[in-house]
């Protein structure tokens, strides 16, 4: 079963030395140095380390979404595309990262995880259990 960190990994490998080059400079340059990586850290970075750099600066969840953008900067869109269709069929980084509980505290002390996967592909309707309170970590999209 794929990864996060595999899926970009091998987005990566088909991008030429050139391309590779310019990834890591967008990753550097993104506009505020709370979201970037600092240049020093991908002077001599190889694909491996800077998967690895870019879980551990914007987490599982976020790395793969960044990955995309960047992709698109540099003006890899099918590489993109291809990447981001991947992404989709990893299994949810919620359940690595934390998951839900019912309370800050239990969030700190607790490894049990839930995982809801809601889907209408046709327009339908769906009806959602109740979400109430707690702390909630991972993607959340409401519509």
């Amino acid at each position: 079963m794929a990864t996060t960190e595999i899926v970009i990994l091998d987005a990566l490998q088909e991008l030429l030395e050139d391309e590779f080059k310019e990834f890591k400079w967008h990753l550097s340059n993104s506009g505020t140095k709370d979201n970037s990586i600092p240049r020093g850290k991908l002077e001599n970075v190889n694909r491996h380390d800077l998967v690895t750099l870019m879980v551990q600066q914007y987490k599982s969840s976020d790395a793969g979404k960044i990955a995309v953008r960047v992709l698109k900067k540099i003006n890899q869109n099918e590489l993109a595309d291809e990447l981001k269709k991947k992404l989709l069929e990893v299994p949810d980084d919620v359940a690595a990262e934390g998951g839900a509980s019912s309370g800050a505290a239990a969030a700190k002390n607790s490894t049990a995880r839930v995982n809801v996967s809601i889907n209408s592909s046709s327009g339908g309707t769906v009806k959602a259990p109740v979400i109430h309170g707690g702390v909630f970590n991972g993607p959340m999209n409401f519509s």
